[in-house]
């Protein structure tokens, strides 16, 4: 073997041999960065649900617990899927078809000719996300912005009959912003669906307001907070609606009039029945979490489970929770939401593995959370785990911009010894802490502590790139991530010091995400919500502690049905009834209990 190929293949040893050993040379800042970099690197599209992206990352994290030699939790596979709604799309079977008696000037009536106009799905019209399926057919009506507001005596029903018909409002500009400043309070959809519902209406065509780009359609995406409204809605090409409206009550000089006096101009369209039917399907999708268990050292204490962790799917190339407003599509990687935790949680899994807890310490890292934590719930739902076996569960969601050492904690007050614990351990590690008793928040700690487990969560706080493209890793303060690491592991270890797991308190005030009130108003209601679909009305999962729901006797798996007489299908329903309301008003509220009617009342309170 000649001189250069005995170098060659020694230099190649040497390179494998500082290769293979390279992760245990390594500082925990180096770790943490290079972790965040690869899963918000944009070879991984922003990690959206479904994706060969988020598949990516969930498969990185996996290979990281292998080499760690951490087991899987259940059966062998560290993934425990899911199914969940990734979106909508167009079934076999929508329709729209106008019967039209076409005006023939100075000709009598009886020898006018009809007309049928058929529409075409995603060229004339498209469903609403929110519409429910089935055919309607009717008499049309044009109901302006379909609002009744009492306070400026604003009433686009107040002369009209629409029982069994389907009626045409006006909605949001294209931008997105209201269409008329006296009625922005007015202006959702969720707003109009309900109003129109209940003034008997059995559908909807929404229809912009003129402007360059009145003819684009809304996307069609799934949102879990509104469906299930209990009727028929489209949106429709403005230029094709257009023509339906007789040539005296032309659509475009009909809204400039409203808009000009603000005061409604209603009208049933003479001649004019249409017949709509909308079949949207959901597109399921199978997603996993990875679970992982490091075991402790102390036999007595080994189904007492420690659960940290952290969710690592993101938006994509944005969803409609994203901040961004720009044209261009971009990626939406995600390096603090929630890169950042999730290096957080494989840098503890080293740790707790070459330095065990006494009790068994599971690593979790979470799907499609920013879908409304739908893996953290599945988890806890799925009860692989009992949760009466899971003493504690820590979460980290954006832990990556840590500044002047400030950290907030969520959960402080779900068991008696945390708050006095966070603050002694956030002065040894130099960290000023904020405090939060609440166990709700909009992460994935919440799906624990609605099902009675103590929590606590790290977050270093909301800034500019949130959700949107520009949240990179070159922005991430990797040695202040190292930071929130330690001192999440010294709480742990010093919660794992005690003989005595810790207890649960359910923290009066308390309100669950997406849920419990209504938005913008001040009042407070108290439900957990339970997102599945129910065709009565609007399941709940639960009530937080000393609320007026709690007060008023609701439970668990409970279906409201109606609020003071109002039907009430999803939460959308229930934030627009509670809009108005002030701190102190009584409520009736109808409700299914086991498939039995119940009447309760709820006394409103003030929201903390």
């Amino acid at each position: 073997m000649n001189r250069f190929l005995k170098t060659l293949i020694f230099n190649c040893f040497v390179a494998a041999f500082l290769i293979s050993n390279s992760a245990f040379s390594q500082t925990s800042v180096e770790k943490v960065s290079n972790y965040v970099k690869y899963l918000a690197d944009d070879k991984l599209e922003g990690r959206f649900p479904g994706t060969k992206g988020n598949d990516d990352a969930a498969d990185f994290i996996i290979n990281h617990y292998k080499a760690l030699g951490i087991n899987p939790l259940v059966g062998g596979n560290y993934k425990l899927n899911f199914s969940f709604t990734s979106g909508l799309k167009f079934g076999a079977n929508n329709s729209a078809s106008f019967d039209v008696l076409v005006e023939r000037p100075g000709v009598e009536k009886e020898y006018w000719k009809n007309q049928k106009r058929n529409w075409t799905v995603g060229t004339d019209y498209i469903p609403m996300r929110f519409s429910d399926n089935g055919s309607v057919e009717g008499e049309l009506a044009f109901v302006g912005f379909g609002t009744t507001n009492k306070t400026s005596k604003y009433d686009d029903y107040e002369n009209i009959d629409v029982k069994g018909k389907i009626v045409i409002i006006l909605s949001d500009s294209a931008e997105g912003k209201p269409m008329y400043s006296k009625l922005e309070d007015f202006s959702n959809f969720n707003y109009k669906i309900l109003n129109a519902r209940e003034h008997g209406a059995i559908g909807v065509i929404f229809v912009k307001l003129n402007s360059d780009s009145s003819n684009l359609l809304y996307p069609l995406y799934y949102d879990r907070n509104f469906n299930n409204t209990g009727i028929i809605a489209i949106q429709a090409n403005r230029t094709s609606l257009s023509t339906i409206f007789p040539r005296n009550m032309n659509l475009y000089p009909t809204e400039q009039e409203i808009m000009k006096k603000f005061k409604p101009k209603s009208f049933i369209l003479p001649n004019v029945k249409v017949k709509l039917t909308v079949d949207l399907a959901k597109d399921l999708k199978d997603v996993p979490n990875v679970l992982a268990v490091i075991n402790g050292t102390d036999k007595s204490k080994s189904e007492e489970y420690i659960v940290v962790g952290a969710h690592f799917d993101h938006l994509g190339w944005g969803t409609e929770s994203s901040t961004y407003k720009g044209k261009i599509k971009m990626i939406h990687n995600g390096a603090d939401d929630n890169a950042s935790g999730t290096a957080g949680v494989m840098e503890l899994a080293e740790r707790f593995k070459n330095n065990p807890l006494s009790r068994p310490v599971i690593v979790m890292n979470f799907n499609a959370e920013e879908l409304g934590l739908l893996g953290s719930s599945a988890i806890v739902k799925d009860a692989k785990i009992p949760k009466d076996k899971i003493a504690f569960m820590m979460n980290l969601d954006m832990i990556g911009r840590l500044k002047e050492n400030k950290m907030n904690v969520f959960g402080t007050g779900t068991s008696p010894k945390f708050a006095s614990l966070v603050d002694s351990l956030g002065t040894l590690s130099g960290l000023s802490i904020t405090k939060s008793s609440d166990g709700f928040a909009p992460s994935d700690h919440s799906s624990f502590y609605a099902n009675g487990i103590p929590v606590l969560f790290l977050f270093t706080g909301v800034h500019n790139d949130y959700h949107s493209p520009y949240d990179d890793w070159e922005k991430i303060n990797f040695d202040g991530l190292v930071k929130t690491v330690d001192y999440a592991e010294t709480i742990i270890r010093n919660i794992d010091k005690n003989d005595k797991k810790p207890d649960y308190v359910r923290v009066e005030g308390a309100t669950p995400p997406a849920g419990g009130g209504g938005r913008h108003s001040g009042v407070w209601f108290g439900i957990v919500p339970d997102f599945a679909e129910n065709p009565n009305g609007m399941k709940i999962s639960g009530t937080s502690a000393g609320s007026p729901a709690q007060d008023a006797g609701l439970l668990n798996e409970d279906v409201i049905t109606k609020i003071d007489g109002v039907k009430i299908k999803n939460l959308q329903d229930l934030t627009v009834i509670l809009k108005n309301m002030k701190p102190g008003d009584k409520v009736k509220v109808e409700y299914l209990r086991n498939g039995k009617e119940e009447v309760t009342e709820v006394t409103l309170k003030k929201r903390n």
